[in-house]
């Protein structure tokens, strides 16, 4: 079906096609950022396997956040050239080809060059960066919403393939199971992509939220909007830049290490990793408030109360450790305070973060923009698992890892509130 064709039948049946091109993010993200924040499942199982110890095997995550900060400015550049059907097919190849040759190997070296460099491709190419420069092609005043509810699929996602990998590592091994979802990842996204996506509204005769475009709005060439040059100037940039670095290190901390954690207190892994995916519906749940509630009262006030929230839950996640077993019910009070508040507050503020990106620097350069910024976001998440397994391998324990996590919370939203809290107060990013 031509893009015409397939435009004006969702048309004739009052579907913006821009909520399709939601869809299909809602579910690419499901695969792709679904696995990686799920990782700490496969995490647990080869710590059992191998005897490896945490640092070294976190590594393997850390050399794939390191490629993807290597990756993520050039990955917003083809984004920005090439579009996101023949990117995201090129990333669901990378993903599937990855995961297929981690079941395949027997050694740490091994495992780390095979998810950290295609992995670590993948989640440049299919990730949060490309994803989020599409949002502002199709939405202007839904933008927060728009977002939230693409991303959704990344909270749910972790729902999942979490509780799915846990039951399959019980059947078929960590390796079978890094197996078939490298296969499943290549014959969904693949055709998916380049059978739905469409570059912009106004390649397809719309406009953003979908308005009927005017025969002059159709031929208008699209905005240039924010330079790379002007927007490395910025003071809101190193802000956002700031704001990211952390998030990558606080919620790569949790993703890889929550789930061992869990097991190490008592819990067994299959619960582990469904409470752990209970914390990616959180994470959905979040962003489809604080999405659209960032566009009606603001981004920065939004800011401030999800990381007040998401301090007083890491504070009932410090104090689940300290229960002993025999408390099993307050044990769990904790553990659900915990989930709701850090779940809904720190885990879902991917939205408010994009929105305020493309508020300040919205243009062809986006996606490149996103990319320069992902830097801070891919050496935050490597450093983070790698920092969080040295300290317990160091000290036994995984409190202060959780202080720490705490006060990177802190960092973020001090970096996030003062790149926005005047939003009027648009930086001259032009040239």
């Amino acid at each position: 079906m031509s893009s015409s064709r397939l435009v004006d039948w969702f048309s004739g049946r009052g579907v913006y096609y821009g909520w399709v091109i939601v869809a299909v993010m809602f579910v690419t993200l499901f695969f792709s950022l679904g696995f990686r924040f799920a990782f700490g499942v496969f995490y647990s199982a080869i710590l059992d396997e191998t005897g490896w110890s945490r640092a070294d095997t976190a590594g393997v995550v850390s050399a794939s956040m390191i490629v993807y900060a290597g990756t993520a400015a050039l990955a917003g550049y083809l984004y920005d050239r090439l579009g996101a059907r023949v990117l995201f097919p090129l990333g669901a190849l990378s993903m599937g080809t990855g995961l297929m040759l981690c079941s395949m190997s027997e050694t740490l070296a091994g495992l780390t060059a095979s998810y950290g460099i295609l992995l670590g491709l993948s989640y440049s190419t299919l990730g949060f960066i490309p994803h989020m420069a599409i949002v502002p092609r199709w939405f202007d005043r839904r933008r927060g919403f728009a977002s939230a509810v693409s991303l959704a699929g990344v909270g749910l996602g972790s729902l999942a393939v979490a509780a799915l990998s846990a039951e399959l590592i019980v059947q078929v091994g960590w390796r079978g199971t890094m197996w078939w979802f490298g296969v499943a990842a290549m014959l969904v996204l693949i055709p998916l992509n380049v059978l739905f996506h469409r570059h912009s509204a106004e390649r397809v005769g719309l406009v953003p939220d979908g308005v009927p475009a005017q025969p002059a709005a159709r031929a208008a060439p699209a905005k240039a909007g924010a330079t790379v040059r002007g927007a490395v100037r910025a003071p809101a940039f190193w802000l956002l830049a700031l704001a990211v670095t952390g998030t990558g290190l606080c919620n790569m901390v949790i993703v890889v290490h929550q789930t061992r954690m869990l097991v190490d207190i008592g819990y067994s892994l299959p619960l582990a990793s469904l409470i752990f995916g209970m914390l990616g519906v959180m994470r959905a749940a979040g962003g489809l408030i604080w999405g659209p509630l960032s566009d009606r009262i603001g981004r920065s006030a939004c800011v401030v109360v999800i990381c007040v929230i998401s301090v007083i839950g890491l504070g009932l996640l410090w104090l689940t450790t300290r229960v002993p077993a025999e408390s099993a019910a307050l044990r769990i009070l904790l553990l659900s305070g915990y989930v709701l508040t850090y779940g809904i507050g720190y885990n879902g503020i991917a939205p408010v973060y994009a929105s305020a990106v493309s508020d300040r620097f919205e243009g062809r350069n986006l996606g490149t923009i996103l990319g320069l910024l992902d830097l801070g976001f891919g050496l935050g998440s490597a450093l983070g698992p790698w920092w969080a397994g040295w300290m317990f391998d160091r000290y036994g324990s995984y409190e202060w890892v959780i202080v720490g996590v705490a006060l990177g919370v802190t960092l973020t939203g001090s970096g996030m509130w003062a790149a926005t809290r005047n939003p009027a107060a648009r930086s001259d990013t032009a040239r």
